[in-house]
């Protein structure tokens, strides 16, 4: 009966590639201002864009937040910085936007922290980094705000992880990282955040995991391409990777798998940019603005990253049906006479 059953089974329509989409980049409504070396985050329905560098006479930054809608495709302006701020770090816990650190376009680090209330669309200063940090990164888990790396207010690349409890407000330092980088990306994904990438002079491949329930590190395999300043955002268990910089600009995207600890290449980058935060969006990931050549070049192009989905599993025809609902009958008959041979009752 066995026998029978596996061959049953095995005759059965197999899922196949035939009718699943292709991967593909979308290009969307373009930002009110070019800016890169932002921050970004969603909250619910909503993705906002913090700051960054525009375009101007020298190097400039801005105190405008832009806040994307993502059913309607469309950018609007809310309450701005209390002060303009590139180059830090942003993360969302409970409704409320983190601001943390960056510079003023100055380069030279700062440690205030700013704090969005979406409901009420207004500002509030939060407790300061225990130092100063610019071209550091966050990402957040539960309740905690994680601080990765970045440069100190003597221009020093730093390895520091500051923690951020937003309920009580207090700051808190974490296990150092293993490599002292800036201009890198953190991404939370199941429970872990992964430090990727960045530079100490030239441009690194790492790929360094945290843990924030042990406070313990692990290194993990490394990027396939070193960069810096890359757009990095989980989707469905996987990290995408997109962009970045140092010693060129890069199109590269690459797709890390936390499950097997393995890399993949996907398709690059139509408009090649780097400083570009990447939010997660329900169907992709979303990559708004950025720099257009190595060093200051804002954009205003904002395009998403939509996965293919997995093709549909075929239904049943009404033969494959007709088998699968025989083999099941003679299972039970087959079991129900063992049963009687063996004298075995329901009551055992």
């Amino acid at each position: 009966m066995s026998s029978l059953l596996l061959s049953t089974w095995t005759c059965l329509p197999q899922s196949t590639s035939g009718g699943g989409q292709s991967d593909a980049w979308v290009t969307l409504s373009p930002l009110n201002i070019a800016r890169q070396e932002t921050g970004a985050t969603r909250i619910a329905a909503k993705v906002y864009v913090v700051g960054g560098l525009v375009s101007g006479g020298g190097v400039q930054a801005t105190n405008t937040v832009e806040a994307y809608d993502i059913a309607g495709d469309d950018w609007n302006f809310v309450a701005p910085l209390p002060a303009a701020r590139d180059h830090m770090a942003v993360a969302a816990v409970g409704g409320k936007l983190y601001v943390l650190g960056g510079y003023a376009a100055d380069f030279a680090a700062k440690n205030t922290v700013y704090i969005y209330d979406s409901a009420m669309n207004s500002w509030s200063n939060g407790p300061s980094l225990p130092q100063a940090r610019g071209a550091c990164w966050a990402a957040a888990v539960g309740d905690r705000i994680y601080v990765f790396g970045g440069k100190d207010a003597s221009n020093v690349t730093r390895r520091t992880t500051y923690i951020l409890d937003t309920q009580t407000l207090l700051w808190s330092s974490g296990a150092d990282m293993p490599t002292a980088r800036e201009h890198l990306v953190a991404v939370a994904l199941d429970g872990f955040i992964y430090v990727i990438g960045g530079r100490n002079g030239s441009s690194n491949n790492l790929n360094e995991r945290y843990d924030p329930s042990s406070n313990v590190w692990a290194t993990m395999t490394p990027m396939p391409t070193a960069r810096a300043a890359p757009g990095a955002a989980a989707f469905a268990g996987r990290i995408h990777v997109a962009g970045g910089e140092t010693p060129q600009l890069f199109d590269v995207h690459e797709v890390y798998d936390a499950g097997t600890d393995t890399w993949s290449t996907a398709l690059p980058m139509p408009v090649p940019r780097h400083g570009i935060a990447a939010v997660t969006l329900d169907d992709g990931v979303l990559f708004p603005g950025g720099g257009l050549i190595q060093g200051i070049s804002p954009a205003s192009h904002v395009d998403k990253f939509v996965p293919a989905a997995p093709p549909p599993i075929p239904a049943l025809s009404t033969s494959a049906a007709a088998i699968l609902g025989i083999s099941f009958v003679l299972a039970g008959a087959w079991v129900f006479r063992k049963r009687n041979r063996l004298g075995v009752t329901n009551a055992d």
